[in-house]
């Protein structure tokens, strides 16, 4: 049945449009700011990170199980096929969440934004990815687009940044998670470009992917399992913050996994954009970002995230231009 509404829902012609793709990498990208906004306020409120994330991969894990059980969804390609590409999203799942815990170390060492800025500059690579291997047109307006968001990245960055550093280091931890994310995000994108692969549907590939950031997650936990880890534990799990925070988080991440970032990426793919969908959401993203941060934290913009926040938007509209 859930393989049938999903067929239904590709043979309408929009599914398949670059219009579409390009909808949704700009919805998928937005929705980030709510994971950053989450991750900076959890801490303050004396919640661990680390447990939203395992919690809430779980919760999407199981989600995605009872929805395969009752409603079906076995693959068009082989269980070869599906085996490995689901290994290749696990890992990836897996990838993120220690991406992610090093950034927050590297944070706690260095200038926030500069680190923030280094790390998402990884967008360059799976449209390189593209270009050289998969057929992605580089067109004048696409690699200024490209530059428009490193130079956004820059300036946010710049205007961020924290001068109470505890510690150096930082510039090491933000390289390596700078390389983690561009393994990361080509593992993530390459699978659309193949017809067999694109095939296997977004329940499935995101039971894959948080299946492996749950698996990162709950052997980060126990690795860390000391006498005074156990008691925020079991504070924690009491604490309905924690779970609120999951269920915005999720709420958000399995509608859209199902429906908008799987379809949206492989919408993407078809049209020969594919090595532009993490470009166009970490774009998304620092504008969501940087407007959450005006209206909802209450922050002052200053000159440096205004410039950003135009040149970001200069940029998304360069890389949606056909040529």
């Amino acid at each position: 049945m859930l393989h049938s509404l999903f067929e239904s829902f590709q043979s309408l012609p929009f599914w398949h449009t670059s219009l579409f793709g390009i909808t949704a990498m700009v919805i998928v990208g937005s929705s980030w700011c709510l994971t950053g906004l989450v991750m900076g306020d959890a801490p303050k409120r004396g919640i661990e990170p680390c447990l939203v994330q395992l919690f809430g991969n779980g919760f999407s894990v199981t989600v995605s199980i009872i929805v395969l059980l009752i409603f079906g969804g076995a693959p068009e390609c082989s269980w070869k096929t599906t085996t490995l590409v689901c290994a290749i999203y696990a890992i990836a799942g897996a990838m993120n969440f220690i991406m992610l815990q090093i950034m927050a170390y590297a944070m706690q060492r260095g200038p926030n934004g500069i680190i923030w800025a280094i790390i998402q500059s990884a967008l360059v690579f799976p449209f390189l990815g593209g270009v050289l291997f998969f057929g992605v047109e580089l067109t004048f307006l696409r690699g200024m687009g490209i530059l428009c968001l490193l130079t956004a990245l820059v300036l946010f960055g710049a205007a961020r940044e924290n001068h109470a550093h505890s510690g150096g280091g930082w510039r090491g931890l933000a390289f390596i998670c700078l390389a983690i994310c561009a393994v990361q995000q080509n593992m993530m994108t390459a699978p659309s470009y193949f017809a067999e692969t694109a095939s296997i549907n977004s329940v499935v590939r995101s039971l894959a992917t948080t299946g492996g950031g749950m698996a990162g997650a709950l052997w980060y936990t126990l690795a860390r399992w000391t006498p005074e880890r156990r008691r925020q534990f079991r504070s924690n799990i009491v604490n309905s913050r924690l779970w609120k925070y999951i269920a915005a988080l999720q709420l958000f991440n399995l509608i859209f996994s199902y429906t908008l970032f799987f379809p949206g990426m492989n919408a993407m793919a078809e049209a020969g954009l594919g090595g532009m969908c993490y470009p166009m959401m970490v774009g998304s993203c620092i504008l969501s970002f940087t407007l959450s941060s005006v209206f909802l934290l209450k922050e002052k913009i200053r000159p440096p995230q205004l410039a950003a926040l135009g040149i970001c938007i200069a940029g998304l509209i360069f890389i949606c231009i056909p040529r």
